[in-house]
């Protein structure tokens, strides 16, 4: 009885495993291949577009090969050939918006140092390409600065035209060389410079010691020597020593050093160099037309409309609010505001008006005539 139910039992597992006699085992589907059964048809899935699109691309980038990128929409064929665009020009080129291909041809331009290349940018791209890819200093026309350029450019002084490069290039580069290239007196200021040492003081001429002293004290970057120039320091080199030091340490004090005469050009120049209006302050107000003229220079340099007011001489002041008034491209409620003359000050708020195109700056207006004008300009 055992048996007969062992035998039984092993029979009906085969059954099961084996299925009915004549009848077809179903297949699995791939996972890998989508497809489509229908009465017993089976169709594979084609890839939607975007999973063509990314086919295609990482295929180009695989096999850095760009005619993958061209069975693609135009609208899609730049982001297929960008990673693919410093591979070569003609990859470059095939790129269609030029935002794309901008920045593989400036590479495939500077690599190659191709200036050819650069024709096939906008004119401000080409421009900058050309400048990049031409000879250093080619479009520096003045010849005094193309030698400087090509001096520092190459480290060499040769190129120096003039005796400012042939200082500069000395102090800077602390090169006695260039020394060498000066006439006598600045040479021996140069060299001064170099090695610290006074050779100044045995020069017999006294022009030639003040010009030697005033090197000196350029190369060394110290005013100390400029008190060695002729002991009033009325002279033009000693004018130019103390007014240089006193611009470029920001430093006014130096100019009480130069003769009267020319102090208050010393404290105009550095009001005008450093736009420190100090500089015109510490004019005396006894030199009343100096200090004018420094203020109404720095007015115009700095278009400053509050130095106007600092002219004592009212036409002079009103000229100075003029030229600074109706020549301007713009102006703000705080220039307005510091103008003492309020006839002036009127025609400021009017122009303010016009250059705005608002018609509430005419309010500010006390003069009647002057807002009726302001105010017709909007009616």
């Amino acid at each position: 009885m055992n048996k007969a139910l062992l035998f039984t039992a092993i029979m009906i597992s085969l059954f099961l495993i084996a299925g009915c006699p004549g009848e077809e085992k179903t297949p699995i589907p791939s996972e890998e291949e989508p497809t489509i059964s229908v009465g017993g048809w089976v169709a594979e899935v084609e890839p939607s577009e975007e999973e063509e699109v990314v086919q295609l691309s990482e295929t180009a980038l695989q096999t850095r090969d760009t005619s993958y990128c061209f069975k693609l929409p135009s609208n899609e064929r730049d982001d297929c050939i960008l990673p693919l665009s410093n591979d070569s020009l003609s990859n470059c080129i095939q790129l269609i918006k030029y935002d794309n291909k901008r920045e593989c041809l400036f590479y495939h331009a500077y690599a190659e140092e191709d200036v050819s290349i650069c024709d096939l940018m906008s004119e401000a791209d080409k421009a900058e390409c050309i400048e990049y890819l031409s000879p250093p200093c080619t479009f520096v026309l003045d010849s005094e600065e193309k030698g400087r350029c090509l001096a520092f450019e190459y480290m060499n002084y040769t190129y120096c035209e003039d005796e400012e490069c042939y200082l500069d290039y000395a102090f800077e580069n602390r090169d006695p060389g260039a020394c060498e290239m000066l006439e006598y007196a600045k040479r021996e200021g140069c060299l001064s410079s170099l090695d610290y040492t006074d050779r100044c003081k045995d020069l017999d001429e006294q022009s030639y010691k003040y010009q030697c002293y005033y090197i000196f004290a350029l190369g060394e970057g110290n005013p100390t020597h400029c008190y060695f120039i002729n002991g009033v320091y009325e002279t033009a080199i000693a004018y130019q020593c103390f007014t240089h030091f006193a611009v470029t340490d920001d430093n006014p004090a130096l100019c009480e050093a130069v003769a009267v005469l020319n102090r208050w050009d010393c404290y105009t120049e550095y009001a005008l160099e450093t736009g420190n209006k100090e500089g015109c302050y510490a004019i005396d107000t006894r030199a009343p037309v100096s200090r004018e003229e420094c203020f109404k220079e720095y007015a115009y340099a700095y278009d400053d409309l509050a130095s106007c007011n600092e002219i004592d001489t009212e036409f002079v002041r009103q000229i100075c609010y003029s030229a600074l008034i109706f020549s301007a491209e713009e102006l703000t409620m705080i220039e307005c505001n510091s103008i003492w003359l309020p006839d002036w000050k009127d025609k400021c708020y009017q122009e303010l008006a016009k250059l705005e195109d608002e018609k509430t700056y005419c309010n500010y207006i006390e003069g009647a005539g002057v807002k009726e004008n302001c105010l017709l300009m909007f009616n």
